[in-house]
């Protein structure tokens, strides 16, 4: 069923702690319309460690991106964005996700759990699962050139 991301995911989902019954309702519809993520490792307790590793794991490939779902998602954005070719976005709504996707080509959606509805969850998956991810070329060269002035 290639394609369809039942058989090769192009997508995954990262959630630090266990999923809320909410959350998993809104994946179980985003499913239905073929939509399967890979699930990536779950938080161990540090979420810095933990954000690195689904990071890289979207680095590695063969997923294209992927939406964590956590309790801080600036400092999960802040360490998703140390590693090389990761693009992440906080997003707090789904006009927040759609623009971090289509602006900026982000690779990672990190959502902060707090206060979100299951329309918000559902529509933040759709748009992971169904976006390309791909970095628009003015962007990528201001990255290129901030990577080379970067002191770290």
């Amino acid at each position: 069923m290639k394609g369809s991301g039942q058989d090769d995911p192009t997508w995954a989902i990262a959630v630090e702690g266990k999923p809320s019954p909410m959350l998993q309702i809104a994946l179980t519809a985003v499913c239905r319309s073929g939509g399967q993520p890979r699930v990536l490792p779950e938080c161990n307790g540090d979420l810095c460690r933990w954000v690195r590793q689904v990071a890289e794991a979207v680095r590695r490939g063969p997923c294209r991106a992927a939406a964590v779902f956590c309790h801080d998602a600036g400092l999960a954005s802040c360490i998703a964005n140390k590693v090389a070719g990761v693009r992440a976005a906080a997003v707090a709504t789904v006009a927040q996700a759609a623009r971090a996707l289509d602006q900026l080509g982000a690779n990672v959606l990190v959502i902060e759990m707090a206060g979100r509805t299951y329309f918000e969850c559902k529509e933040m998956l759709r748009l992971c699962c169904q976006g390309t991810a791909v970095c628009p070329d003015q962007v990528a060269c201001v990255l290129q050139e901030l990577d080379g002035h970067a002191h770290r």
